[in-house]
């Protein structure tokens, strides 16, 4: 059920909203082996449904009224703990809510909880999470993907029709894929970062999981827009993004990439020229491009992202707030152990890698090498959008593998990214679709910055050739 649907039944009351929401609560409770929450409080749940109720008495209906939504547990939300899936900040309660969170409440959407995820957003299969690994809805031996793992998996165990994560470099359209449901990352700046904990500054954005296209756009509507207290967020003071029934591919040029020259697990492949296919009996020009920079991609990311990791982490001492050693003899005992002991494996690594990077001792080379070659990148993508509307390409490079295969392997957190960020090291927009039931491949149509309308237009058009 679409959540303007689901809306309308609540706002005629054709659906109770405690009956829906007892049901609703029981089905959470039968999946917790799943793992998908962090924090979840009936009470609080309870709580908000009798606000609306009050609401509705004067006939006041936000455009959510009713809708179940999950948040990440970076995003802050001043009723539950935010913990970013980190022993640092377990028992960490904000104090303001995020602007994404705000707008929720203000048009009547319901928070049920903050999901699982990767620690600090630092991962990609959740199981670098301190509480556990989450468990993918379609097959409980498998990873969910992360590190928006909970999300993700809160929309394929049919929770929810809406969660939001954060994407950093795939982290909202890795799990999307991997568990089946569609992950939506906007342009750069188009939906407020503000009260969201950052990993990286010049690459998270604000993502959306959902059931389709649809969902995404009504959704991003209402959370898009202008705010003050995010300096990179958009100039426009709302977001009005439309679908157009009549919008077709016929005769757009949409760009695919050979993918003899990447490393893809066959089924992967075997989906994504299915996709292609697909489109092209939509009368699209299928374009096939070159690109000399998009090999290095995960290479670019680790360098960029490490170093603003560890720029970021920088706050998370233990004095101000978050864990605190109790071993300690001096300030530099009590820095080193209070980190040593909350953080994870995962996080300590990229710390350890960005300070690397940034050390004065070589100049910087590889952090200032690594920003050059992002330029170029994006110079690169620019070109090739003076040449096609649209790029296609796999969403991962892999499906998700069973949960504790890879856990030794650290290189294996990047290892489906390879298409995922550049649209992050680029600022451009993204949404990943599923090409079939099950576990399966998924497709992402890429657009360039600020072209979000359209790039959402052109997947409306294959999800319902696809449906």
């Amino acid at each position: 059920m679409s959540i303007k649907k689901l809306r309308e039944d609540f706002v005629s009351g054709k659906l109770d909203l405690e009956n829906y929401y007892n049901e609703l609560i029981k089905k959470i409770e039968s999946k917790k082996d799943l793992n998908i929450f962090i924090s979840f409080n009936k009470e609080d749940i309870y709580i908000q449904i009798n606000n609306l109720k009050e609401k509705a008495k004067n006939k006041k209906f936000g455009k959510l009224f009713g809708v179940p939504v999950t948040l990440k547990d970076n995003i802050s939300y001043d009723r539950l703990k935010m913990t970013c899936g980190s022993k640092a900040l377990e028992d960490f309660n904000p104090v303001f809510n995020a602007t994404v969170t705000k707008k929720l409440l203000e048009e009547d959407a319901i928070i049920l909880g903050k999901t699982n995820m990767d620690e600090f957003a630092m991962g990609s299969s959740s199981e670098t999470s301190y509480f556990g690994v989450t468990k993918n809805p379609l097959d409980t031996n498998l990873i969910p993907g992360g590190s928006s793992s909970g999300s993700a998996a809160s929309i394929a165990a049919e929770i929810c029709p809406i969660s939001l994560g954060s994407d950093t470099g795939g982290s909202v359209r890795q799990p999307a894929s991997y568990c089946n449901v569609y992950g939506y990352m906007p342009s750069y700046g188009t939906i407020s970062r503000y009260g969201v904990v950052s990993m990286s500054n010049t690459l998270d954005q604000v993502g959306i999981l959902a059931n389709s296209v649809e969902d995404i756009l009504y959704t991003t509507n209402l959370l898009g827009g202008y705010d003050k207290n995010d300096m990179t967020s958009t100039l426009n003071e709302n977001i009005n993004f439309k679908l157009d029934d009549s919008f077709n591919l016929k005769n757009k040029k949409i760009g695919v990439i050979n993918l003899d020259s990447f490393e893809l697990e066959k089924e992967v492949c075997d989906d994504y020229n299915k996709a292609v296919d697909n489109i092209k009996k939509l009368g699209a020009d299928i374009i096939e491009l070159d690109f000399k920079y998009l090999k290095h991609s995960t290479s670019i990311y680790s360098v960029v992202m490490s170093t603003e990791v560890s720029s970021n982490m920088s706050r998370f001492d233990g004095i101000r707030y978050g864990y605190l050693t109790d071993n300690y003899s001096t300030t530099e005992d009590l820095y080193i152990n209070t980190r040593s002991e909350s953080f994870g494996e995962e996080t300590q690594r990229r710390i350890a890698m960005g300070t690397l990077f940034l050390a004065a001792e070589n100049d910087q080379k590889l952090y200032k090498q690594g920003l050059k070659v992002r330029q170029l990148m994006s110079k690169e993508f620019d070109k090739k959008f003076e040449e096609v509307d649209f790029i296609l390409t796999p969403t991962t490079t892999n499906l998700p593998y069973e949960i504790g295969s890879r856990k030794e392997d650290p290189l294996a957190t990047y290892d489906s990214g390879t298409f995922n960020v550049p649209v992050n090291l680029c600022g451009l927009c993204c949404i990943s679709i599923p090409v079939r039931k099950g576990i399966s491949g998924s497709i992402q149509f890429i657009g360039k910055r600020y072209d979000d309308e359209n790039i959402l237009n052109a997947a409306y058009c294959y999800e319902r050739s696809s449906n």
